[in-house]
């Protein structure tokens, strides 16, 4: 007779197995995106910029979706690295006490309450029924119909509301920079960068809105003796496209920015050429 298999493995081995399909998930998305973006371009090339704005909402979602995603997927990361501590948890009240600051309250609950809205991923659904056998059907109830303790970031993916008529335009003006078609809105983008550039005038003022510094790499391997500091953009989401990089008028001379890119794997190749060819000098 064979015997049952423990908790501890059942949910460490659905943790994984989510991992893997929301990566996977995440993969797919963006492959569906790329081709959403080239079609939205085509309407804008032939001048259906209403058709166009329809299509991009459905394209902002779906990117949100990604979004949400990938939080999960950093959640699923987090509790199955910590399996654990997690396993050791008595119940909901030792949850709160002394798991708040090590973030698995904060994942338990979040990826609790994301099952309904990432449907598509089946291993989610058994980590949610193997965490509501280990917290009680009352705890469950309390994430699900009341959201207690559950991230504002994970709420926020998770709203059904329409995108704003600002982030419509934002990423319309995005498409039609990127794959050279016109828009009537466009100019719009370069009047708002020359003006953002002439407001930069000191660190404290150009920084993050957090206030902390620049993350930037050194790029002397890259034998650029001109830009010392490479910073890398962010690649874009619902989240930044309305943000630039901005970088101190006294610095800029040191810094190369770098875009980033939607498929950068030609580019990673082209850099880690050059490294070598530095090193075997």
């Amino acid at each position: 007779m064979n015997s049952p298999i423990p908790y501890a493995i059942k949910l460490k081995t659905a943790l994984k197995m989510c991992i893997q399909r929301l990566r996977y998930a995440q993969e797919k998305q963006q492959s569906l995106a790329k081709k959403s973006r080239r079609d939205v371009a085509q309407l804008l090339a032939e001048g259906k910029e209403q058709k166009a704005h329809y299509r991009i909402e459905s394209l902002i979602n779906d990117d949100v979706h990604e979004e949400l995603l990938e939080i999960l997927e950093l959640y699923c990361e987090l509790l199955h690295a910590r399996i654990a501590l997690l396993n050791n948890v008595a119940d909901e009240a030792d949850l709160i006490e002394n798991h708040v600051d090590d973030g698995i309250n904060e994942a338990v609950r979040a990826v609790i309450y994301a099952v309904l809205h990432a449907s598509e991923i089946k291993e989610l659904q058994q980590v949610k029924e193997l965490l509501a056998f280990k917290f009680g059907l009352d705890f469950l109830r309390a994430i699900l119909d009341d959201r207690i303790g559950v991230p504002d970031k994970v709420l926020k993916k998770c709203s059904p509301n329409l995108p704003t008529e600002d982030l419509v335009t934002l990423y319309l003006r995005e498409i039609a920079l990127a794959y050279e078609v016109p828009y009537s809105k466009a100019l719009d983008t370069l009047e708002d960068d020359n003006s953002e550039d002439e407001k930069v005038s000191s660190p404290i003022e150009s920084g993050s809105d957090d206030g902390k510094p620049i993350v930037a790499v050194e790029s002397g391997f890259l034998d650029d003796s001109k830009h010392p500091i490479t910073v890398k953009k962010p690649r874009k989401n619902s989240d930044n496209m309305g943000v630039g990089l901005k970088v101190p008028q006294d610095i800029k001379k040191d810094i190369r920015v770098k875009p980033a890119k939607e498929n950068g794997n030609d580019t990673d190749l082209d850099e880690l050429k050059k490294r070598f060819a530095a090193l075997r000098r």
